[in-house]
Protein backbone atom coordinates (compact mmCIF):
# COMPACT_ATOMS: atom_id res chain seq x y z
CA UNK A 1 0.00 0.00 0.00
CA UNK A 2 1.42 3.59 -0.83
CA UNK A 3 1.71 6.26 1.27
CA UNK A 4 -1.35 8.23 -0.19
CA UNK A 5 -3.86 5.49 0.08
CA UNK A 6 -2.33 4.49 3.44
CA UNK A 7 -3.49 8.14 4.35
CA UNK A 8 -6.82 7.86 2.79
CA UNK A 9 -7.51 4.74 4.12
CA UNK A 10 -6.80 6.04 7.90
CA UNK A 11 -8.32 9.12 7.41
CA UNK A 12 -11.36 8.90 8.81
CA UNK A 13 -9.75 7.06 12.64
CA UNK A 14 -7.54 9.83 12.46
CA UNK A 15 -7.35 12.58 15.28
CA UNK A 16 -8.27 16.16 14.33
CA UNK A 17 -4.64 17.64 14.41
CA UNK A 18 -3.78 14.04 12.47
CA UNK A 19 -6.24 14.78 10.20
CA UNK A 20 -5.32 18.27 9.26
CA UNK A 21 -1.98 17.11 8.07
CA UNK A 22 -3.73 14.09 6.36
CA UNK A 23 -5.86 16.93 4.48
CA UNK A 24 -2.83 19.25 3.66
CA UNK A 25 -1.21 16.28 2.12
CA UNK A 26 -3.96 14.93 0.43
CA UNK A 27 -4.88 18.22 -1.16
CA UNK A 28 -1.40 19.10 -3.03
CA UNK A 29 0.57 16.02 -2.61
CA UNK A 30 3.47 17.12 -5.37
CA UNK A 31 3.52 20.49 -3.24
CA UNK A 32 5.24 18.12 -0.23
CA UNK A 33 7.49 16.25 -1.60
CA UNK A 34 9.87 19.42 -0.73
CA UNK A 35 7.91 21.38 1.76
CA UNK A 36 9.78 21.63 4.87
CA UNK A 37 8.32 20.40 8.10
CA UNK A 38 7.78 24.39 9.39
CA UNK A 39 5.94 24.68 6.53
CA UNK A 40 3.65 21.91 7.16
CA UNK A 41 2.85 21.79 10.45
CA UNK A 42 1.74 25.79 9.69
CA UNK A 43 -0.17 24.82 7.27
CA UNK A 44 -2.11 22.19 9.45
CA UNK A 45 -1.93 24.55 12.18
CA UNK A 46 -0.06 21.91 14.46
CA UNK A 47 2.94 21.51 15.72
CA UNK A 48 6.73 20.49 14.49
CA UNK A 49 6.98 17.52 16.60
CA UNK A 50 3.08 16.66 15.75
CA UNK A 51 4.74 16.25 12.23
CA UNK A 52 7.40 13.69 13.49
CA UNK A 53 5.16 11.84 15.56
CA UNK A 54 2.31 11.41 12.87
CA UNK A 55 5.31 10.46 9.94
CA UNK A 56 5.74 7.11 12.10
CA UNK A 57 2.61 6.79 13.15
CA UNK A 58 2.62 5.79 9.15
CA UNK A 59 5.80 3.72 9.50
CA UNK A 60 8.42 5.93 8.31
CA UNK A 61 11.32 7.26 10.19
CA UNK A 62 10.93 10.93 9.84
CA UNK A 63 9.41 13.33 7.82
CA UNK A 64 12.41 13.19 5.02
CA UNK A 65 11.41 9.56 5.16
CA UNK A 66 8.16 10.24 4.67
CA UNK A 67 8.69 12.56 1.56
CA UNK A 68 10.66 10.12 -0.41
CA UNK A 69 7.85 7.74 0.15
CA UNK A 70 5.22 10.08 -0.95
CA UNK A 71 7.06 10.88 -3.63
CA UNK A 72 6.92 6.95 -4.73
CA UNK A 73 3.31 6.77 -4.14
CA UNK A 74 3.03 9.31 -6.88
CA UNK A 75 4.87 7.80 -9.64
CA UNK A 76 3.88 4.26 -7.85
CA UNK A 77 1.17 1.50 -9.13
CA UNK A 78 1.67 -1.87 -10.75
CA UNK A 79 2.51 -2.23 -14.75
CA UNK A 80 5.55 -3.80 -16.25
CA UNK A 81 5.95 -0.75 -18.26
CA UNK A 82 5.88 1.89 -15.90
CA UNK A 83 5.10 2.08 -12.12
CA UNK A 84 2.44 5.06 -12.77
CA UNK A 85 -0.05 3.32 -14.68
CA UNK A 86 -1.97 -0.09 -13.88
CA UNK A 87 -3.20 -2.75 -16.70
CA UNK A 88 -6.84 -1.33 -17.92
CA UNK A 89 -5.85 2.65 -17.66
CA UNK A 90 -7.52 4.95 -21.13
CA UNK A 91 -5.44 7.07 -23.30
CA UNK A 92 -6.86 9.08 -21.13
CA UNK A 93 -5.98 7.99 -17.48
CA UNK A 94 -1.93 7.02 -18.48
CA UNK A 95 -1.95 10.32 -20.30
CA UNK A 96 -2.90 12.38 -17.18
CA UNK A 97 -0.46 10.05 -15.24
CA UNK A 98 2.56 10.09 -17.10
CA UNK A 99 2.28 13.74 -17.35
CA UNK A 100 1.75 13.97 -13.93
CA UNK A 101 5.04 11.28 -12.20
CA UNK A 102 7.04 13.58 -14.55
CA UNK A 103 6.07 16.61 -12.43
CA UNK A 104 6.22 15.04 -9.10
CA UNK A 105 9.96 13.43 -9.84
CA UNK A 106 10.90 16.70 -10.89
CA UNK A 107 9.68 18.53 -8.28
CA UNK A 108 11.51 16.18 -5.56
CA UNK A 109 14.68 16.22 -7.61
CA UNK A 110 14.65 19.66 -7.03
CA UNK A 111 14.92 19.42 -3.44
CA UNK A 112 17.54 16.86 -3.83
CA UNK A 113 20.16 18.21 -6.20
CA UNK A 114 23.08 20.15 -4.31
CA UNK A 115 24.11 23.63 -6.12
CA UNK A 116 27.34 22.90 -5.02
CA UNK A 117 28.26 19.39 -6.18
CA UNK A 118 26.35 21.12 -9.76
CA UNK A 119 28.53 23.88 -9.43
CA UNK A 120 31.57 21.70 -9.39
CA UNK A 121 30.72 19.60 -12.01
CA UNK A 122 30.19 22.56 -14.08
CA UNK A 123 33.88 23.50 -13.35
CA UNK A 124 35.27 20.49 -13.94
CA UNK A 125 33.24 20.22 -17.48
CA UNK A 126 34.38 23.73 -18.43
CA UNK A 127 38.27 23.29 -17.87
CA UNK A 128 38.38 19.36 -19.66
CA UNK A 129 39.94 19.24 -22.77
CA UNK A 130 38.03 16.32 -23.81
CA UNK A 131 34.62 14.91 -22.50
CA UNK A 132 33.69 11.36 -22.86
CA UNK A 133 30.44 10.28 -22.32
CA UNK A 134 29.41 6.47 -21.54
CA UNK A 135 26.29 4.98 -21.35
CA UNK A 136 24.91 1.85 -22.10
CA UNK A 137 21.47 0.09 -22.78
CA UNK A 138 18.63 2.73 -21.94
CA UNK A 139 21.68 5.09 -20.94
CA UNK A 140 22.99 5.48 -24.30
CA UNK A 141 20.38 6.97 -25.80
CA UNK A 142 21.13 9.67 -22.62
CA UNK A 143 24.64 9.51 -23.76
CA UNK A 144 23.65 10.92 -27.05
CA UNK A 145 21.84 13.76 -25.96
CA UNK A 146 24.41 14.91 -23.41
CA UNK A 147 26.73 14.87 -26.24
CA UNK A 148 24.21 16.94 -28.58
CA UNK A 149 23.92 19.07 -25.77
CA UNK A 150 27.45 19.88 -24.85
CA UNK A 151 29.86 18.99 -28.64
CA UNK A 152 28.57 22.68 -29.27
CA UNK A 153 30.31 24.53 -25.96
CA UNK A 154 33.46 24.72 -27.55
CA UNK A 155 35.14 21.32 -25.94
CA UNK A 156 35.32 18.43 -28.02
CA UNK A 157 32.87 15.97 -26.49
CA UNK A 158 32.34 11.96 -27.84
CA UNK A 159 29.54 9.52 -26.46
CA UNK A 160 30.26 6.05 -26.86
CA UNK A 161 27.55 3.36 -26.10
CA UNK A 162 29.70 -0.20 -27.62
CA UNK A 163 31.16 -1.70 -24.05
CA UNK A 164 34.76 -2.37 -25.58
CA UNK A 165 35.00 1.46 -27.28
CA UNK A 166 34.14 2.43 -23.81
CA UNK A 167 37.26 0.34 -22.30
CA UNK A 168 39.43 1.97 -24.98
CA UNK A 169 38.26 5.22 -24.51
CA UNK A 170 39.23 5.51 -21.01
CA UNK A 171 42.03 3.48 -21.24
CA UNK A 172 43.21 6.73 -23.62
CA UNK A 173 42.16 9.47 -21.31
CA UNK A 174 44.47 11.14 -19.41
CA UNK A 175 44.26 13.76 -16.56
CA UNK A 176 42.90 16.40 -19.00
CA UNK A 177 39.73 14.16 -19.49
CA UNK A 178 36.75 13.92 -17.77
CA UNK A 179 34.12 10.73 -18.68
CA UNK A 180 30.41 11.20 -17.68
CA UNK A 181 28.92 7.62 -17.16
CA UNK A 182 24.75 7.49 -16.64
CA UNK A 183 23.64 4.43 -14.86
CA UNK A 184 19.93 3.94 -14.01
CA UNK A 185 21.64 1.48 -10.95
CA UNK A 186 25.00 2.00 -10.92
CA UNK A 187 25.63 -1.65 -10.59
CA UNK A 188 26.18 -2.81 -14.47
CA UNK A 189 29.14 -4.93 -13.89
CA UNK A 190 30.98 -3.80 -17.41
CA UNK A 191 29.98 0.21 -16.28
CA UNK A 192 32.10 0.24 -13.19
CA UNK A 193 34.63 -2.25 -14.90
CA UNK A 194 35.19 1.19 -17.08
CA UNK A 195 34.67 3.52 -14.70
CA UNK A 196 38.25 1.40 -12.74
CA UNK A 197 40.03 1.97 -15.95
CA UNK A 198 39.01 5.72 -16.11
CA UNK A 199 40.16 5.97 -12.80
CA UNK A 200 43.76 4.07 -13.59
CA UNK A 201 43.91 6.87 -16.41
CA UNK A 202 43.82 9.62 -14.02
CA UNK A 203 40.55 10.69 -15.89
CA UNK A 204 37.74 12.88 -13.55
CA UNK A 205 34.85 10.67 -13.40
CA UNK A 206 31.15 12.13 -13.19
CA UNK A 207 29.00 9.38 -12.27
CA UNK A 208 24.72 10.54 -12.71
CA UNK A 209 23.67 7.82 -10.56
CA UNK A 210 22.27 6.25 -7.73
CA UNK A 211 24.42 7.49 -5.08
CA UNK A 212 24.62 4.68 -2.50
CA UNK A 213 25.72 2.16 -5.78
CA UNK A 214 29.45 0.92 -6.14
CA UNK A 215 29.69 2.96 -9.82
CA UNK A 216 28.78 6.18 -7.14
CA UNK A 217 31.92 4.73 -4.66
CA UNK A 218 34.28 5.19 -7.49
CA UNK A 219 33.08 9.15 -9.28
CA UNK A 220 34.99 11.99 -8.38
CA UNK A 221 31.21 13.45 -8.62
CA UNK A 222 28.23 12.16 -8.26
CA UNK A 223 24.95 13.34 -9.22
CA UNK A 224 21.65 11.75 -7.60
CA UNK A 225 19.69 10.34 -10.22
CA UNK A 226 16.43 10.12 -7.97
CA UNK A 227 16.70 6.35 -8.49
CA UNK A 228 14.79 5.81 -5.25
CA UNK A 229 11.93 6.73 -7.47
CA UNK A 230 11.62 4.13 -9.73
CA UNK A 231 13.11 0.45 -9.73
CA UNK A 232 14.55 0.28 -13.17
CA UNK A 233 15.58 -3.52 -12.51
CA UNK A 234 12.13 -4.23 -13.34
CA UNK A 235 10.48 -1.37 -14.98
CA UNK A 236 11.54 0.91 -18.34
CA UNK A 237 13.38 3.50 -17.08
CA UNK A 238 10.82 6.55 -17.83
CA UNK A 239 11.07 8.57 -14.51
CA UNK A 240 14.62 8.15 -13.84
CA UNK A 241 15.35 8.94 -17.70
CA UNK A 242 13.32 12.20 -17.42
CA UNK A 243 15.24 13.34 -14.59
CA UNK A 244 18.66 12.54 -15.59
CA UNK A 245 17.99 14.21 -19.08
CA UNK A 246 17.06 17.42 -16.87
CA UNK A 247 20.16 17.13 -14.99
CA UNK A 248 22.28 16.92 -18.69
CA UNK A 249 19.64 20.73 -19.60
CA UNK A 250 21.20 22.36 -16.00
CA UNK A 251 25.02 20.91 -16.77
CA UNK A 252 24.76 22.49 -20.48
CA UNK A 253 23.14 25.90 -19.12
CA UNK A 254 25.83 26.08 -16.29
CA UNK A 255 28.61 25.10 -18.92
CA UNK A 256 27.17 27.56 -21.24
CA UNK A 257 26.99 30.28 -18.67
CA UNK A 258 30.54 29.76 -17.54
CA UNK A 259 31.74 30.08 -21.06
CA UNK A 260 29.98 33.53 -21.55
CA UNK A 261 30.66 35.64 -24.66
CA UNK A 262 33.54 33.59 -25.62
CA UNK A 263 30.58 30.51 -26.98
CA UNK A 264 28.73 33.02 -28.49
CA UNK A 265 30.60 33.16 -32.13
CA UNK A 266 30.54 29.44 -32.65
CA UNK A 267 26.88 28.85 -31.17
CA UNK A 268 25.75 30.80 -33.96
CA UNK A 269 28.26 29.47 -36.58
CA UNK A 270 26.61 26.21 -35.51
CA UNK A 271 23.22 27.06 -35.81
CA UNK A 272 23.79 29.06 -39.26
CA UNK A 273 25.30 25.76 -40.84
CA UNK A 274 21.41 24.17 -40.85
CA UNK A 275 20.13 26.88 -42.67
CA UNK A 276 20.62 25.49 -45.92
CA UNK A 277 19.01 22.50 -44.70
CA UNK A 278 15.54 23.67 -43.94
CA UNK A 279 13.03 23.76 -46.71
CA UNK A 280 11.82 27.31 -47.26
Amino acid sequence: MTIISQLKQTLPSLSKAESRIAQAILAAPEAMVNITTADLARQAEVSDPMISRFCRTLGCNSFPDFKVQLAKSLVNNVSFISEAVSPGDNATSYIEKRISANQAALEYIRGKLDPAVIEKAVTVLSGSKLINIFGMGGAAAIAKDAQHKLFRLGIPTIAYEDHLMQRMAAAASDKGTTILVFSFTGRTQSMIEVAKIAKASNATLIAITSPKSPLAKLADITITSGDELEDTTIYVPMTTRIIILTIIDILATGLALKKGTEIEGQLQKIKHSLDSTKVK
